[in-house]
């Protein structure tokens, strides 16, 4: 039988009734417990199979009245299901014959419908419902429904959608008060829509619809239904007072919640009334609606009740029967045998209370207590040779507790099942249990968890193999603190080998793992941060190394180093440097993506990331070096102020980039610098020119040492003209680098060489004094110049008007900090009768940003000895008003980025005409750089802007060629104000 259609559930006797029925078996001789035993099992055995024929012809039972019931309900349901069919197809004809003999006169429909056969088939009328949900005809027609509204019936409504024939919710019918169903089908005209509906009513109790097919009372004492689940009601039913009634609720019946899922069958469960049915279904494929047919297995099984009775009766009588002959068999047997060991048994309780001396049994009887007896008596033997023996090591004994006592060390004592037999106060000390909770517990329970499964596998490996194991293992205390220990056990064994004791000597070691961490963290890991150092990094990358050889996946080396960091040293202090740097170590470690990967601080602002188990495509590495750039890009609050930094990161990677773990650190780190390079704020990907551009740049430093004393540099002009009359009103003074063996070097390569040697200082004295020379010729020469003075100011044009031979040289930051250039270049001017107006110093907003005093104080050094100062690449970086106001600048220069697309993008032309109004509001000049379009020049004349540089007028040109240039110019006005020179 199915498992569903058993729902009794199988008893089974707890385990305090067998302890109990144990109890009573204990308390009663040898022969009564056989006998006891041997009628359970028989009866048991009786039982059982009583027990199974009673269920096996309770399911066959069952089997045969579900498949009579499915039955019943597969043929109800096919006849319904034809039933409906007919009736469908009978109204479906009916609708035919009106719209060919004309379904637009309400008074012939009626008389249609009133002779039609079809009124034997819907004992409560047919009627014709207009597309508009009017009652057009009917017949017979009952009070109120003529001209009725049925826009809202359910079957209207579908029918009208569809164009189909519909049956209907089953309702109580508003004009008879009865229950109905209701089957439409449209009428359609010669264009295929739907003008009206076509209604048929048939009662549901009492005829109709269901006719003769549905019993009129209760079958079998059981039910029959007829339920729709879609609507959730009983449409009919044996059962008057179910009709129209809700159906059971999810959950009521358990069998009808299958049936609504689908299930067509039969099975057991507790109904909807309560009480435990057999119920079967079967669903009406025209309609959806399920016959149901239900039966109370009080009813279903009530035949085999009383055979049931009958065979239990019978088993019992059989067992008394089989439990009294078996009592009499062994009462024969086993009578000898309980004499026998009752005088047995009154001899050794005797020699065991003293009152007889101890002496072999006599041995007589049957076979089976002679052997008993002559066993006693070895035992007793035995006994006694067991009783001199300990005596004789009783002393030993004595001696080797009061050493186990006494003893610093801890000793732990177990059986070969491994349970403790003993420990001594130290072993006790050392774990912080009472001796009464060791003895007899496993040594498990000091088990820490941080040794694992094998671990333990090795070490009683060792034990059975050598019968010796030594190391060191974590333990734990009772208070739950764990501990590390140093442990011997030694394996005990007899004369044959086999395992006696299991003796363990522990030594606590935490002292000494302790300073061993200590020592451990200070040379592996870094103090401030507490990330591994240099040290540790190498060895945890060796280790991946040879993992990701093993496992066949790649790494990643993020070499890390923030930007601007000495600037937060220099303006906040050393101790608010260390608090920015402790923070960067928490922001890096918790990026997304890192997780247990290796974070190293190398010292200083320096880190290092290395992500493992990456393969080829993987975008982890993009991922993690964007999460870093972000999260370092936050804020830091450092004193009650908000620290802005950022992170330039160089990315190498194993097995691409480098081959071992040296050079891929080197590699790494050359990639950051190209990240600086490329304008800090960002992370940049190892390549093989990278690797050549570091072994050239170290040959550029090399070489640029001697440089300057080989003459090898020279001061190139280019041109700056104003942009309304086209004068050539000044020049920037460009250094180029004549190598003898590379040729020309562009500025952008051995400048920021130059700035990272400190160079620098040196170039920029010498670029300074060649400009202050050629001013001084070119003034030599000046319309303007008397004696070699400088007499512009006197002129009409005012001191306010742009020198015609002023020279801008540019001023690394580097400068500032090093060296006393506000002193040394103002003297050279003065010794050499220069006039410092024909000086520009250009700098870069940078310089200003975090307004350090030692700059502030050289700035107004030169502004107060008449040398003006332009702000070079403005708009590029941090670019703040703030500044503007509170140093004396002279021109603001337009970034050649903002130029080079003001034709096309209106975006940079914006910018580049707000800087240029901001500029003439606070009184500044504004030069464009990177002129070199005629359209580029022309929006910036018209934007306003004062002076123009670029390759549209010409490119930096030696001195010589400079002054050739200014001559051959066909500007009058250029003629004019160059001819001198």
């Amino acid at each position: 039988m199915p498992k569903d259609l058993d729902p009794r559930p199988n008893a089974k006797p707890t385990l305090a009734t067998a302890m109990k029925f144990r109890s009573i078996l204990d308390a009663l001789d040898l022969k009564a417990q056989i006998a006891i035993v041997a009628v359970l099992l028989c009866t048991g055995a009786t039982w059982l199979l009583v027990h199974d024929l009673d269920r096996k012809v309770r399911d066959n039972v069952q089997e045969v009245l579900a498949a009579q019931q499915l039955q019943t309900t597969q043929h109800f349901a096919g006849n319904l299901d034809d039933a409906i069919k007919l009736h469908i197809n009978a109204l479906a004809d009916a609708a035919a014959q009106m719209n060919s003999e004309g379904r637009d006169n309400a008074e012939h429909m009626q008389a249609l419908l009133a002779r039609t056969a079809l009124n034997r088939l819907f004992n409560l009328g047919l009627f014709v419902i207009s597309s508009k949900g009017l009652e057009l005809a009917g017949w017979p027609t009952p009070q109120g429904r003529q001209g009725g509204n049925f826009a809202d019936a359910d079957f209207f409504r579908e029918v009208i959608r569809t164009g189909q024939a519909v049956v209907g919710k089953p309702m109580l019918d508003r004009f008879t008060q009865q229950s109905v169903v209701n089957i439409g089908v449209p009428i359609k005209n010669s264009r295929n829509e739907v003008t009206a509906v076509l209604v048929g009513a048939s009662q549901i109790a009492g005829g109709g619809l269901f006719g003769a097919n549905m019993p009129q009372n209760s079958v079998a004492n059981g039910d029959l239904h007829v339920l729709s689940p879609k609507d959730g009601l009983f449409v009919t039913s044996t059962d008057p007072k179910h009709i129209m009634q809700p159906d059971p609720a999810v959950g009521v019946d358990k069998m009808y919640d299958r049936y609504r899922q689908g299930f067509e069958g039969s099975g057991v469960a507790v109904g909807y009334q309560g009480s435990e049915s057999l119920s079967s279904a079967t669903r009406v494929a025209s309609t959806g609606w399920l016959v149901m047919a239900t039966l109370p297995t009080a009813v279903a099984f009530k035949a085999i009740e009383s055979l049931r009775g009958d065979i239990y009766l019978q088993s019992a009588v059989a067992c008394g029967v089989i439990a009294l002959l078996l009592w009499l068999i062994l009462y024969c047997q086993l009578r000898p045998l309980a004499d026998s060991v009752q005088i047995s048994a009154q001899i050794i309780d005797a020699m065991a209370g003293g009152r007889e001396p101890l002496r072999p049994l006599r041995i007589e009887g049957s076979k089976e207590i002679r052997r008993l007896l002559a066993s006693f008596n070895k035992l007793q033997q035995h006994i006694k040779t067991q009783n001199q023996a300990l005596q004789e090591h009783a002393e030993q004994m004595r001696l080797a507790a009061s050493v186990f006592e006494g003893t610093g060390e801890a000793i732990m004592i177990c059986s070969p099942d491994n349970r403790i037999i003993s420990v001594n106060r130290a072993f006790c000390k050392m774990t912080g249990y009472d001796p009464g909770e060791l003895i007899g517990a496993n040594p498990g329970l000091l088990k820490s968890g941080r040794q694992d499964r094998a671990f333990y596998q090795k070490l009683w490996a060792s034990l059975q193999n050598t019968g010796q194991w030594q190391g060191e293992i974590w333990n734990r205390r009772k208070s739950g603190e764990i501990y590390p220990e140093r442990l011997t056990i030694s394996a005990l064994h007899d004369e044959e080998g086999k395992v006696l004791r299991y003796i363990a000597i522990a030594a606590d070691i935490t002292k000494q793992k302790q300073a061993e961490a200590v020592i451990w963290q200070q040379a592996n890991h870094d103090l401030l941060t507490k990330l591994p150092n240099r040290h540790r990094l190498n060895e945890l990358m060796r280790q991946m190394q040879e993992k990701s050889l093993r496992e066949g996946f790649s790494l990643a080396v993020l070499h890390i180093d923030l930007d601007r960091f000495k600037q937060v040293n220099d303006t906040l202090g050393h101790d608010a440097g260390d608090r920015l740097i402790v923070e960067t170590a928490r922001r890096i470690s918790s990026c997304p993506g890192i997780d247990v990967d290796p974070v190293a601080h190398l010292g200083g602002d320096e880190f290092v990331v290395v992500l493992s188990t990456l393969s080829e495509a993987s975008p982890r590495v993009a991922q993690v070096a964007g999460e870093i750039l972000h999260t370092i890009a936050q804020p830091f609050c450092l004193d009650g102020e908000k620290v802005y930094i950022s992170a330039s990161i160089g990315i190498a990677r194993y097995p691409a980039d480098a081959q071992d773990v040296a050079n891929l650190l080197k590699n790494a780190d050359q990639t950051k610098y190209a990240a600086k390079n490329e304008g800090r704020n960002r992370y940049c990907y190892f390549t093989a020119s990278m690797e050549l551009a570091a072994r050239t740049r170290m040959q550029l430093a090399n070489d640029m040492r001697g440089a300057l004393a080989a003459d090898q540099f020279e001061v190139h002009y280019q041109p700056i003209v104003d942009l309304a009359t086209g004068m050539i009103v000044k020049a920037e003074a460009l250094l180029r680098w004549h190598h003898p063996e590379r040729g020309m070097i562009s500025p952008v390569e051995f400048i920021p060489i130059a700035e990272e040697t400190g160079l620098i200082s040196e170039i920029g004295d010498w670029v300074f004094r060649e400009a202050a020379q050629t001013v001084k010729r070119w003034c030599s020469r000046c319309s303007f110049s008397e004696n070699g003075v400088c007499a512009k100011t006197r002129v009409a044009e005012g001191a306010g008007a742009a020198c015609r031979h002023q020279i801008t040289v540019n001023k690394s930051p580097r400068q500032f900090f090093t060296g006393n250039t506000d002193r040394t270049w103002i003297d050279y001017l003065r010794e050499h009768d220069i006039c410092s107006d024909c000086i520009t110093i250009e700098i870069t907003e940078g310089l200003l940003l975090d307004q350090h005093p030692e700059v502030m104080e050289k700035l107004i050094a030169f502004r107060d000895a008449g040398i003006q100062i332009a702000l070079d690449d403005f708009g590029t970086g941090y670019s703040a008003m703030s500044y503007l106001k509170k140093f004396d600048i002279d021109y603001l220069k337009i970034d050649r980025s903002f130029v080079r697309d003001i034709v096309t993008d209106p975006s940079d032309r914006a910018i580049a005409e707000a800087i240029i109004v901001m500029a003439h509001k606070l009184g500044l000049k504004v030069v464009a750089e990177g002129v070199e379009t005629i359209e580029q020049r022309n929006l910036l004349a018209q934007a306003g802007c004062d002076y123009g540089q670029g390759y549209l007028f010409a490119r930096p040109m030696p001195r010589a060629q400079f002054e050739d240039f200014c001559m051959s110019s066909i500007n009058p006005a250029r003629e004019e104000s160059l001819t001198t020179l």
